[in-house]
């Protein structure tokens, strides 16, 4: 992609996302053209020295284009333009050898003369697209040297190797100006697409965890209220209304906890300069308590654990956040007991989860893409899937 390409689809991104342009400071816009007017009026009063009549209405055509940027605005840099400022000093610089009663007439003024075309090709070649800024620059290069060189060989210039030289080097300074200016422009689009797109990245990974929080919550509450109600559906069939009533309040119990997780991650939201995460976190001290909320409402969870509860705040969160969507699943998808094995080994955490596959096996929806989401930033490696007739979730997660 073309640096002009690029310029034009990061402008049209930010413009997109709502982000105010720079503008050019009202500096530039009124400065270039009165410092190209007072060039124009350096070689006026160089020609009237020399009494170049015919020469100053030639140049004061030439000065138009100018006179109208200054007065109305910057258009941009256009073919029109170009010719409008380039033509009346080819002219000039023809008559200056070949009809001197038309030109200038002073050697002063024909010097001067080169100014407001080398500001000309350092505009364009800083800010015109790539195309433009070529032609306008040639234009410049041509408006100027073609008389210069015609001058030479015809034999008109007193040191025609040294004028040749010296507008050849001028010319050189003006595009690589003009050029430095114009990486300068394209660089800082660049830093600026940068920043907008990490901060649209920031958005939506604080999103992404947003939704991975509130998803851990509702699930993990949502699978053991419903098994606390199937509890209390069973007591009501076998007349046993205290195991019942224990059961719905425990869903209840797990209901109001879900509301008050919920509460707080919106708390959390709307604190200004806050994460979108709670500070306060489970680990693997939690772990067990976890496991013994989902063994009270009857699903049988066997736990072996052999890791040190000394691991990272990110490693224990990414465990604990697989344990308990795995555990959600086991209990909604599940029909059998979930057996749990949590390890450590050569620095990294390694948790099993596994349970009979019931009639309706785990599907491929958010959960399983948290759990992998969780892991992955933690620096783990997840799996899960079907074995032997087993639902298996393995992460792995540095210590």
């Amino acid at each position: 992609m073309s640096e002009d390409a690029f310029a034009c689809d990061w402008e049209r991104e930010l413009r997109h996302a709502g982000v105010r342009m720079p503008q050019l400071s009202t500096a530039f816009e009124v400065g270039i053209p009165a410092v190209a007017l007072a060039m124009f009026a350096a070689v006026a009063v160089a020609g009237a020295v020399a009494q170049g009549w015919v020469g100053l209405g030639i140049l004061a055509v030439g000065s138009l284009p100018w006179v109208r940027w200054l007065v109305v605005g910057d258009d941009g840099p256009t073919w029109t333009f170009a010719a409008f400022a380039l033509t009346p000093l080819a002219v000039l610089g023809f008559c200056q050898w070949f009809a001197p009663e038309a030109g200038l007439r002073g050697d002063v003024a024909y010097l001067l003369l080169s100014l407001p075309v080398l500001l000309l090709v350092v505009l364009v070649v800083a800010f015109a697209p790539a195309r433009l800024a070529g032609g306008i620059a040639a234009g410049g290069y041509l408006a100027y040297g073609a008389p210069l060189v015609a001058g030479a060989v015809t034999g008109q210039l007193a040191d025609p190797a040294l004028a040749v030289l010296i507008w050849h080097v001028g010319i050189a300074f003006g595009v690589v100006a003009g050029y430095a200016v114009r990486l300068s422009h394209v660089v800082n689009a660049k830093v600026t697409e940068a920043r907008e797109a990490r901060t649209r990245q920031a958005v939506a990974d604080e999103r992404r965890q947003v939704a991975r929080d509130v998803h851990d919550v509702v699930a993990h509450t949502l699978a053991i209220t419903m098994l606390h109600i199937t509890a209390a559906r069973m007591a009501v069939r076998r007349s046993s209304p205290e195991e019942a009533e224990d059961a719905l309040a425990e869903a209840e119990r797990h209901g109001r906890a879900s509301l008050a997780d919920i509460r707080r991650i919106v708390r959390v939201l709307r604190a200004d300069g806050q994460s979108a995460v709670d500070p306060v976190q489970p680990g693997l001290a939690d772990i067990e308590s976890l496991a013994e909320s989902y063994r009270a409402a009857g699903l049988p969870v066997r736990l072996s654990r052999t890791v040190p509860e000394d691991a990272g705040t990110a490693a224990q969160l990414a465990v604990y956040r697989v344990l308990q969507e795995a555990l959600a699943n086991a209990a909604r998808h599940g029909s059998g007991p979930a057996t749990v094995d949590l390890s450590v080994s050569g620095g990294a955490v390694t948790l099993r989860v596994g349970n009979p596959v019931g009639a309706t096996p785990p599907g491929r929806g958010s959960g399983l893409v948290g759990m992998r989401e969780r892991v992955s930033a933690a620096g783990g490696t997840i799996d899960a899937g079907e074995r032997d007739g087993s639902w298996v979730v393995r992460a792995v997660v540095p210590a």
